[in-house]
């Protein structure tokens, strides 16, 4: 079973343990793309799916089976559009997409998935891209996915407590501040508005007189419809003026029968059915807020009545005694009743830093006992190793009057910790003087969980881009700045990328072919951040800073955004330069193939025209052809294992002397080692052969004690090189030059560009080679 699949994890034993036959074809045999491809993902800790060819054919890690659940393991090898059918579409575009070449990616994105026999609302950060197959062209398409869904909860959840939280803050800065005793009603009238449920509420200056009573119309609550106007002094009126002076608030659930004929039409021509009448004092006179109920399909119950009365009276009973203190201490008082049940921790502190007051949520939430928290004593909840910078923080804020936010740990009550904020504003009287904080503490644990856990993934996404052999920059579109990089693109453009906008892109290596510098608009990742272009295999030639050109393929895209609108764009760049030279090498033994072998049937032709001319019996014709045809065979055989570039002349005669005669003890060789052309080894390789054949038919190895000795020297540029026979029959001057002969002094001649002469001495043949040193290569 293939290597690839070792070391990943359950998914990996179960893609050695599936039967493939039926759909991707026995594992042994998979394309080595989708070998890599799937050994890369299964090692990554990172939930990663590739979707395989035009059916999707999902193969997943470890950290993907979490995520599909109970769709896990059956998911594994399934079509993607039939493994997950609820959200068939959406892969449906993923798959045309990345088979195209092209990316995509989503953040926060919302589906609707079936992982546990239930439907279930999720959200996820998904990036895909294509997978090149063996032919360099996508063949799958590969998904990073990040569950975001508890990130996009805990923030959805923080937003909610923001908004919870403004009323509050509100109604603290009010009580802060008794010169605004207007605020104190506009947040009270809300508050009784979202307790009781009113569709109207109201709140404006009431003056009676010995005659009527008044509602002014110039401090009327938004959205209030108006009731402002004299009315008589009748049942109604005095008995809001008794309620006003006697400091107890008026509730009236019909008012119809507490008013004359003419005021009483007039509040039924706005629906009135139920007002509450509670006195303060502004501006130093006596005066009344007025909080009117609409008529509704529903009456108030009379617990709802009973809410109202006991509220306002525990809130406004102290306004009618018109002192300042007892102001003071009922706004503290409903402070801390609204503090107590707010799902927030609330604390106030004064000037020096002494915190006065926690709220129940605070106690409930560390465990603390009542008024154990108050002075410094909160600090003994917070984490030991926090608490020095938690101290600090407060203090030196406290020193400049001013807010400040710190982060630490609070310890639960059984004795876990969580991560909480606690943010604070300083409080200042009418007059400048600082009063000290109203701060509240949150808990983020949660959040920052899940900000640490994307973090997380950023960095093993990061990890694994910096492994791929692939280069890869991200620039921000429109500007087309570098933010991103990895480090193969550094190592394979040889230098670090820039980070300035796009239309810097020309100070990067890019050439034409004529060598001249590319204009920035030219580059793959300019056209995809200015002009949204997605350029797909565009061969880039890229001159390196050490004058090295290399050839680079290039791919760029824009990444649109969950709003369709592209925030970033991407380029991948390929080194093909080893390739490159692959294909123009291959084209050039392409041509010197047909151009040696048009050369080659030339030789035998020739070969062929002088062996069978004369007189000869045919089978010593066929003989010396065969023989010939040897020679020339074992001299291409030499030259193909040096791939036709250059010849050891030492082992060239070796192999060519052997080849007609067996016994290479009666054979001296004495020269340096040298290289010859190919042209020039297959000429020299005839001679030797046709040397060799007469030496032993006629020569010194037809014989025993014969021998042959060849030596050769190289003479600055000249090759010099000697053919010796002896211990053979004398040897006389031939009274006509046969085929081997002529082949030997003119063809080898003319070959090596040199003189070539056979000697026939009476003690042996000597046959002289001088020509210049031939070049190889």
């Amino acid at each position: 079973m293939p290597a690839f699949l070792d070391g990943g994890g359950e998914c990996g034993a179960l893609i050695k343990s599936r039967d493939w036959s039926s759909s991707l074809g026995p594992v042994e045999r998979w394309p080595q793309s989708l070998k890599a491809a799937t050994g890369l993902l299964l090692r990554s800790p990172v939930p990663m799916v590739m979707l395989w060819g035009d059916e999707g054919i999902m193969l997943y890690n470890d950290g993907y089976s979490v995520f599909a659940g109970g769709r896990h393991p059956e998911l594994l090898g399934s079509r993607v559009r039939e493994g997950w059918p609820e959200v068939a579409d959406f892969n449906d575009h993923v798959m045309k997409v990345g088979l195209a070449g092209g990316t995509l990616s989503f953040r926060d994105q919302e589906l609707v998935l079936y992982r546990h026999g239930r439907p279930e609302n999720v959200s996820m950060n998904l990036d895909y891209s294509p997978v090149l197959g063996d032919d360099g062209k996508p063949a799958g398409v590969l998904a990073i996915v990040i569950d975001t869904t508890t990130r996009v909860a805990a923030e959805r959840a923080l937003q909610a407590r923001a908004e919870r939280l403004d009323l509050f803050d509100r109604l603290s800065q009010a009580i802060g501040d008794l010169a605004a005793p207007d605020e104190i009603m506009a947040v009270t009238a809300r508050l009784l508005g979202q307790h009781m449920k009113a569709s109207v509420v109201a709140y404006a200056d009431m003056e009676i007189d010995e005659n009527a009573f008044t509602i002014r119309g110039d401090w009327a609550a938004e959205g209030a419809q108006s009731i402002v106007g004299s009315y008589s002094l009748d049942t109604f009126g005095e008995t809001a003026a008794k309620a006003m002076h006697g400091g107890t608030p008026l509730i009236i659930r019909d008012v119809r029968g507490q008013l004359g004929e003419d005021e009483g039409a007039k509040f039924l021509s706005i629906g009135i059915q139920a007002t509450i009448c509670m006195p303060y004092v502004r501006a130093g006179k006596l005066a009344a807020m007025m909080a009117v109920h609409q008529n509704v399909p529903r009456v108030w119950s009379e617990d709802e009545l009973a809410l109202v009365a006991e509220a306002t009276e525990r809130s406004w009973a102290h306004i009618v005694r018109v002192r300042s203190e007892a102001i003071l201490r009922e706004s503290e008082d409903r402070f801390r009743n609204i503090a107590d049940h707010t799902p927030v921790m609330l604390w106030v502190t004064d000037e020096t830093g002494y915190c006065t007051y926690l709220n129940r949520t605070w106690y409930d939430f560390t465990g603390q006992k009542e008024h154990e928290g108050e002075g410094f004593g909160w600090l003994n909840a917070v984490h030991e190793d926090d608490r020095p910078e938690a101290e600090r923080a407060f203090l030196t804020a406290n020193d400049r009057q001013q807010g400040y936010e710190v982060d630490f740990r609070i310890r639960r009550p059984d004795g876990s910790y969580r991560w909480c904020i606690d943010a604070a504003a300083p409080r200042f009287d009418g007059s400048g003087n600082f009063m000290g904080y109203v701060g509240s503490v949150i808990d983020v644990d949660e959040r920052r969980e899940s900000v640490e856990r994307v973090r997380r993934s950023e960095e093993q996404l990061r990890a694994i881009i910096d492994q791929m052999p692939v280069g890869v920059a991200i620039a921000r579109v429109p500007s087309g700045e570098i933010f991103l990089y990895n480090q193969a693109l550094e190592e394979m453009l040889g230098h670090p990328a820039l980070s300035e906008g796009a239309e810097t892109y020309d100070r990067y290596g890019g050439i034409d072919h004529q060598g001249r510098p590319l204009p920035a608009e030219r580059y793959a990742l300019y056209r995809a951040t200015k002009e949204g272009e997605t350029v797909t295999n565009e061969e880039i030639r890229y001159r390196r800073p050490d004058g090295r050109v290399i050839t680079l393929l290039a791919q760029a895209t824009p990444i649109l955004d969950d709003d369709g609108k592209a925030g970033i764009a991407i380029v991948a760049l390929q080194d093909i330069t080893g390739r490159k030279k692959a294909e123009a090498h291959q084209q050039l033994l392409i041509n010197e193939l047909s151009h040696r072998a048009k050369n080659l049937l030339a030789i035998i032709q020739s070969i062929a025209q002088q062996t069978f001319r004369g007189d000869d019996p045919a089978a010593a014709q066929l003989t010396r052809f065969e023989g010939r045809l040897g020679a020339l065979s074992a001299a291409h055989g030499i030259l193909t294992q040096e791939k036709w570039e250059a010849v050891p002349l030492r082992r060239l005669i070796c192999d060519t002397f052997t080849a007609v005669f067996s016994d290479d003890e009666r054979l001296t060789l004495d020269g340096p080692d040298l290289m010859l052309s190919p042209k020039a080894s297959v000429s020299l390789a005839m001679a030797i052969h046709e040397l060799a054949t007469n030496a032993t038919k006629y020569g010194s190895l037809s014989q025993d004690g014969g021998e042959v000795a060849i030596r050769w020297e190289d003479d600055g540029d000249r090759l010099k090189l000697s053919w010796k026979e002896s211990g053979g029959p004398p040897v006389a001057q031939p009274t006509k030059r046969g085929f081997g002969t002529r082949m030997i002094e003119r063809g080898l001649a003319a070959e090596l560009g040199g003189s070539v002469r056979i000697h026939y001495e009476p003690d042996g043949v000597r046959c002289d080679v001088d020509a210049p040193m031939p070049a190889h290569g």
